[in-house]
Formats: C-alpha cells, structure tokens, sequence
C-alpha cells in the first residue's frame, strides 16, 4: 500500500526545484514499482492544465498500453490535488492518494470541490504526510515569488 521511499522521493524533488514552476511532483505505482514521476509543467509549456498529477498519470498510461484504469495504481504528491487533478484521479479509478500538504484554496479532495465525495469510486486517501515539510515547500515558493526572486 503506501511506500515511504516514494514520497520521500516527490518530496525531495519538490525541495530541489527550482525556477518558477510551483514545486508539486507527482509519483504513480503499482505497489513499489514506480511508473511514472513528474513535475509541474505549466509555466514552461504555457498550458495551465499541465499539472504534476495529470502528466504523472499520462506517463502511467504510455507505460501500461492497453489499460484502462489505473485501479491497482497510487499516486503521491507533496500537495493536495487540486479539482481538476482529483478529477483526473477519479476518471482513472486511482486505487490511493496519498499527499502532503493540504490545500485549503485550491484542493480538490478534502479542500473545496471534494470530489470524491460525489464519486461512484473512492480511493483509500491519506493526506498530512509530512505536511510541516510540505507545506513549506510550497509557502517558501510563493514567498519568493512575491519578493521578485523568481
């Protein structure tokens, strides 16, 4: 079920990043193997929607041909998904998510939207994993941001 050493892995790449990406890394596996790992590319390829969750879920989807949904797979991310992301998540049937930081103004799972409260699949959902560190990530992010660092 949940495997420590691939959070610690999104996490430790949300801490290395930088440029002006928002730091969230999403990781997909199938118990411990990882399929997919990828990063925030919105700013880069000036497409909004191109968010950890989805283009982590997309690189599940090139890896697995032939599959359609993603319901023995988990997913982690160092930041509450968003709607749109938990959305994504609940079309694939996503078996878990797991995640850091929660998100109170743009999450979509316990935050706002709660998708999966009005869902036919539920996924086994653990957030606050190392939420202190997490969130930290993201509020340093945006702190340089506003003082013009990035």
């Amino acid at each position: 079920m949940y495997n420590p050493d691939i959070m610690k892995s999104v996490i430790k790449a949300s801490e290395e990043s930088c440029g002006e990406e928002i730091p969230v890394f999403a990781a997909v596996a199938v118990e411990s193997t990882v399929l997919s790992f990828s990063g925030n590319e919105s700013e880069a390829s000036r497409k909004p929607w191109r968010h950890a969750e989805f283009l982590a879920i997309e690189k599940a989807y090139e890896k697995l041909p032939g599959t359609r949904y993603l319901d023995e797979a988990s997913i982690y991310v160092n930041l509450e998904p968003c709607s749109f992301c938990a959305s994504i998540l609940e079309r694939v049937r996503i078996k878990n998510i797991f995640f850091g930081a929660y998100d109170s103004k743009c999450g979509g799972v316990i935050h706002n939207a709660r998708i999966f409260d009005y869902s036919l699949t539920k996924p086994h959902i653990v957030g606050g994993i190392q939420e202190e560190r997490c969130s930290l990530i993201i509020s340093e992010f945006f702190e340089r941001l506003r003082n013009g660092e990035i």
